[in-house]
């Protein structure tokens, strides 16, 4: 009998310790298992907080400091991205240097001789020369033969003449692909006879079909002749015009 009790006794030990032993490899997973998962909500977590530094870094503006010391935000866009007022700027800047005549260069007191044009023997002012690289190249060669031939009066350069455009309307810029805009404008010539105070006005309404380019930069920077640093500037804008055709204002007026 003794024996017989003394052999249950020991099933009983080795039933329990399997159990034990059972219960410790179930522990043991599930520790296993939480260690994974706080390690995996961990990975997720920090994948979450650098998107969103990413985010907000990608959204700060860069400040950038000018030659003149003025410091402007900028920040990085698609490479055909400008402006509407940009657009709107490179057209007036190429109206007011191309049609404001004062027999001087502007900015200067140097009386203003006039510029040769390729294939012509009039000649157009110097405003008007350097407007004339807003314009796409073989268009610039038509337009400044146009300009010297039938628009320029040849006294505009002995002083008798001069010219002040005024500027109605600026329509905002349509978009027409990507990369090209166009742009209506409404405008007036004012020529005048220095000699008699006589003025005429001549209405200038068109169409500017504009394209993006890439901005030119100037090979001596600071150190270039003052024409060269006056063209790279005003090419700075990385817009060039196509085309400029008739526009009436009055064929988009509904009918009253």
């Amino acid at each position: 009998m003794f024996k017989v009790r003394r052999l249950k006794q020991s099933d009983a030990f080795l039933s329990h310790q399997r159990l034990l032993d059972g219960d410790n490899k179930s522990l043991l997973a599930v520790l296993q298992l939480c260690i994974l998962g706080s390690s995996a909500l961990i990975l997720l977590t920090q994948l979450f907080l650098l998107t969103r530094m990413n985010q907000i870094v990608s959204r700060r503006p860069t400040f950038v400091q000018l030659t003149n010391g003025e410091a402007i935000a900028v920040t990085e866009r698609e490479r055909h991205f400008r402006n509407p007022e940009l657009i709107r700027k490179t057209v007036s800047d190429w109206i007011y240097l191309s049609f404001n005549w004062d027999g001087v260069v502007p900015g200067t007191q140097e009386p203003d001789s006039g510029v040769a044009v390729q294939g012509s023997r009039q000649r157009v002012p110097f405003g008007m020369s350097i407007a004339s690289y807003l314009l796409e190249p073989a268009f610039a060669t038509e337009a400044l033969k146009l300009m010297a031939e039938e628009i320029v009066p040849n006294e505009v350069f002995n002083g008798d003449v001069r010219q002040v455009i005024t500027i109605d309307l600026i329509s905002e810029p349509r978009q027409i692909a990507p990369g090209r805009w166009q742009v209506d404008v409404q405008a007036t010539r004012n020529l005048i006879d220095r000699r008699t105070g006589a003025r005429q006005p001549i209405l200038f309404n068109r169409t500017f079909a504009l394209r993006t380019v890439e901005i030119p930069q100037s090979p001596l920077g600071s150190d270039a002749p003052l024409v060269e640093q006056l063209i790279y500037q005003t090419m700075s804008a990385g817009l060039q015009i196509t085309d400029i055709t008739p526009y009436d204002p009055a064929a988009l007026t509904p009918e009253g």
